[in-house]
């Protein structure tokens, strides 16, 4: 779910299939239509796949959304519950279509970040609501970043994903009178996202921290 993404760089889908997945189907939250497919389809083919299953405008947030599904034995959804403004109702979302497992994801916050423009520092029960950040915790937080990930796509600066509530950026909180999932809302620590995931009725069975920035988890749904 959520796995087209821009250029299917981050998708799994080609990766499940020629490990012996049965089947597959890749739901996404951009309609079919959406040149992100047409990115997604390329790949397939020039690993010389047949086309999967496709479910366009599938919305992690909306239980009635993802009724088509069914129940999975593998969810993998990556990239996602940082770009939500209701997290624990997504995930809760989520959690009815796993049949055995589900590989998630999301950017966990250093608990401590000090640099030349002052100290940012997350306890193991916090979450940051980006909007909110302080101009001294806009600079210090822009700049952790950009030293650890440059100029890459995405990581301009925390102004472009997390814009100020009343900036008229390109990434907006509200589209279409709904809240937005294009900007970064909330980073976890690591403590509070395993919490978040217990409190959804998971049991983490195994997890992975990449680059002291995001928290893979394999989990399963508690009876």
């Amino acid at each position: 779910i959520g796995g087209v993404g821009e250029k299917a760089i981050n998708e799994r889908i080609t990766f499940a299939h020629l490990a012996g997945a049965r089947s597959c189907v890749m739901a996404d939250i951009m309609p079919t239509s959406h040149d992100w497919w047409d990115s997604f389809r390329n790949k397939c083919t020039s690993l010389g796949l047949a086309a999967f299953r496709e479910l366009g405008g599938v919305d992690i947030r909306s239980r009635d959304s993802m009724k088509d599904l069914g129940r999975v034995d593998v969810v993998h959804s990556t990239g996602i519950f940082y770009h939500l403004s209701s997290v624990p109702d997504a995930l809760w979302s989520l959690r009815s279509i796993v049949g055995e497992y589900l590989i998630t994801h999301t950017i966990t916050f250093p608990k401590k970040v000090e640099n030349e423009f002052g100290t940012v520092e997350l306890p193991d029960c916090g979450v940051l609501f980006l909007p909110a950040m302080t101009e001294p915790e806009r600079k210090v937080i822009s700049k952790h970043y950009h030293d650890k990930f440059g100029s890459r796509s995405g990581w301009k600066d925390v102004n472009y994903m997390s814009p100020r509530p009343d900036d008229q950026a390109t990434v907006q909180y509200v589209e279409y009178d709904e809240l937005s999932c294009g900007p970064n809302w909330f980073f976890y620590s690591d403590n509070a996202f395993r919490a978040l995931l217990r409190v959804c009725r998971f049991e983490i069975l195994d997890e992975y921290k990449w680059q002291d920035h995001t928290l893979q988890v394999l989990c399963k749904p508690m009876s």
